[in-house]
């Protein structure tokens, strides 16, 4: 509790403070975002570190029929008998940190459109600057700092069952000590206050406003996440009197009505018909000020409540009582049910795993569920990807066709690589050999910093869209390059055994460069062809983060000029299909693989997996299409010039995506120089072959 003189001074505090406080809270909110963002890729790399298979289905779809993935993914009740896998403890736990990243996602969100509403612009790439090629050197293995939260080494040695005396804020397996890491994160106010050593006490829980706190100064550490937003919350309840009496507080004078707010959970869409909060309201946006700071406040409650079990307090102002706020913080599970359905393999209704990880932990806070992790990791019941590689497969060829069948292989009949293909690939990656038919140990120590550039590169395309999201409403949210960054990650995890090291930068792109998408295909007359794999500074996961031309490739069927919404299945527009006369094929009406024109104006899975087929689409009155056809683009560097075609490429449901890609690209060649031989098309690379297809 505040003393009565700390109270005096929150509630007739002179205005000439004003420009530090207001800096203070600048500070504050942009602290908040980087620890909500700091702990989704700590978060993901444990979650992608456990092992086991997943399927990849479809409403209506048996395009990936009988074919089984490297990696976990939610899972209906962990342990039946319909379970792809047989460890119910990893997919228990997958479920459990699952949902944890979906609401630390939230908490992210919900920070940002406080930030915005207080006027300020949020920044996601912070600890993951460009000048750094977006590499994470936050996550260092000797850190024992949790950014504006707590130095581990301020810590006594054991508190509450959490290990802190070796504590390091670094990626990792889901392990003992990582867990713990997760605990001490995610800890509630009195643990937190009580693992501090009494001489380093004085440093932490600091009382709002800051004493002698003056702008550009660093913030002291919080303690607690908790501790954090409570004095936000402390901040924005500063009142000041002007010399005529006037009462304002801070909140009234920094609030902005008509600020830019953003929502990925409470948006409704044919695709997703119900808010997934139904009793919270995640923006803040034409509310009176009083209305807007108390959404405001249950928003900060929502964040902390999930997190450490606790929202934060109301300050007792003089003649008001404390108002004790108990809002429904879980997601609804009919909502979820109806927002994310689940399919067989055969494209069939299922239960809802998404909905089922979800809503199963939802009455838990984190430091609880990950608890329950804590008793399933002392057990050693969970298995990681790690263990597997050194412990279960312990000879040089890991991956058998087998892993990769379902019980309905034989019955697929589109054109995938067969299993053996891919467990080749997945083996040759992790133990290439020279020429002698030696294990390659620079081969393979190569292959493994490529699939961290491309982990780094995939979050890069996230964080990068992010710093756009919250300052342009016409920038479109990045789903796909949120599950893309999760295939990259894991596939490191499932191919080598070895963590996604994201201190690896990105490779840094050179001005005036035209690059390419996809393994043989470049447009670049002044480059050598890569016959491997797609130039290594465009590794883009996702629609939203492609930013040149040239460079896509996903198996979303994309609208030429479409550029914020994504998703497997479009409807063309009205009066962008008309049949060419004579010949009953559809004008282009579709962006080309590896031949879009430019800052997501078509898919940019980068590079193109060699299972990914292009799935149904529909046509203008929504029935189903057979045919579709895409225009052609020629691009030249430096100056990324761009000169419409004639023709078109026409693709059918179940082509594969890098033969589309190929087609279009040879016939741009073959306008440039119509004699010139055609270029044989390379058979699929290992990395194309390992990893899935977009989802």
């Amino acid at each position: 509790m505040k003393t009565q003189a700390e109270k005096k001074d929150l509630f007739d505090r002179s205005p000439e403070f004003f420009e530090t406080d207001k800096a203070a809270v600048e500070a504050i909110v942009q602290t908040a975002v980087n620890v909500e963002l700091f702990t989704i890729p700590l978060y993901m790399t444990s979650l992608y570190s456990i092992q086991g298979l997943h399927q990849i289905t479809g409403k209506k779809s048996n395009l990936y029929q009988g074919r089984l993935w490297p990696g976990l993914a939610p899972t209906f009740r962990p342990g039946e008998k319909s379970s792809l896998n047989n460890i119910p403890e990893n997919e228990a736990a997958f479920n459990t940190i699952f949902s944890v990243f979906i609401e630390e996602m939230l908490h992210l969100q919900l920070a940002s459109n406080v930030a915005t509403a207080l006027g300020i612009v949020p920044q996601f790439t912070q600890m993951s600057p460009e000048n750094n090629n977006y590499a994470w050197t936050c996550y260092n293995p000797q850190s024992t700092i949790l950014p504006g939260i707590v130095d581990f080494q301020d810590c006594k040695p054991v508190s509450n069952g959490v290990n802190y005396a070796d504590m390091r804020v670094k990626l990792d397996e889901l392990n003992l000590s990582q867990n713990d890491l997760f605990l001490a994160i995610e800890a509630p106010e009195e643990e937190a206050k009580a693992r501090i050593k009494d001489s380093e006490l004085h440093k932490y829980f600091p009382i709002t406003p800051f004493k002698n706190w003056k702008k550009g100064d660093q913030l002291p550490m919080f303690g607690s996440i908790g501790q954090m937003y409570q004095c936000l919350w402390d901040y924005l309840d500063i009142t000041y009197k002007d010399v005529e009496g006037k009462v304002t507080t801070l909140w009234e004078m920094m609030y902005s009505p008509a600020a830019i707010q953003q929502d990925i959970f409470n948006t409704v869409s044919p695709g997703h018909p119900y808010k997934e909060f139904q009793e919270l309201t995640t923006t803040i946006s034409g509310w009176l000020p009083d209305k807007a700071k108390e959404l405001v406040f249950k928003l900060i409650c929502s964040i902390t409540d999930q997190g450490e079990g606790k929202g934060i307090r109301k300050n007792l102002r003089p003649s008001a009582g404390l108002q004790a706020v108990n809002p429904e913080y879980q997601a609804s599970d009919e909502a979820l049910k109806a927002d994310y359905p689940s399919y067989t393999d055969t494209g069939t209704p299922a239960a809802s795993s998404h909905a089922y990880a979800r809503h199963n932990n939802g009455e838990h806070d984190h430091y609880e569920r990950f608890k329950q992790i804590q008793e399933d990791l002392k057990s050693g019941k969970i298995v990681t990807w790690p263990t597997w590689h050194n412990q279960i497969r312990k000879g040089a060829d890991k991956w058998t066709a087998q892993d990769l069948m379902g019980e309905d292989y034989d019955k697929n009949k589109h054109p995938l690589p067969a299993a053996e293909e891919i467990a080749g690939a997945l083996n040759r990656l992790n133990n290439p050999l020279d020429n002698s038919g030696k294990p390659d140990k620079a081969k393979r120590n190569a292959n493994y910093k490529q699939f961290c550039e491309v982990a780094t590169g995939a979050i890069a395309g996230i964080t990068t869209v992010l710093d756009q999201y919250w300052q342009n409403s016409s920038v479109g949210f990045p789903f796909p390059s949120m599950s893309g960054s999760g295939d990259r990650l894991m596939m490191c995890w499932a191919v080598f055994g070895q963590l996604p090291d994201l201190s690896v930068g990105v490779k840094v792109r050179q001005v005036n460069t035209l690059y390419h998408a996809c393994q043989g295909m470049n447009l670049n007359n002044d480059a050598p062809v890569d016959n491997t794999c797609a130039s290594a500074e465009v590794y883009h996961n996702c629609r939203g983060s492609n930013s040149c031309k040239a460079e896509g490739g996903c198996g979303f069927v994309q609208l030429v000029g479409q550029s914020k919404s994504c998703s497997q299945s479009v409807k063309l527009a009205q009066g962008q299909y008309n049949l060419q006369a004579g010949c009953g094929l559809p004008t282009p009406a579709y962006s080309a693989p590896a031949d879009n024109l430019c800052k997501s104006f078509g898919g940019c899975a980068v590079p193109i997996s060699a299972s990914q087929i292009y799935p149904p689409f529909t046509d203008q009155q929504g029935k189903p299409a057979v045919v579709g056809a895409m225009e052609l683009n020629d691009f030249k560097g430096p100056d990324h010039s761009t000169t419409k075609l004639p023709g078109q490429v026409v693709f059918e449901y179940g082509d594969l995506v890098y033969d589309i890609a190929w087609e279009a690209y040879t016939k741009v060649l073959k306008t440039r120089n119509p004699d010139a031989p055609e270029p044989v098309k390379p058979q699929p690379s290992d990395i194309r072959l390992a990893f899935p297809p977009s989802t």
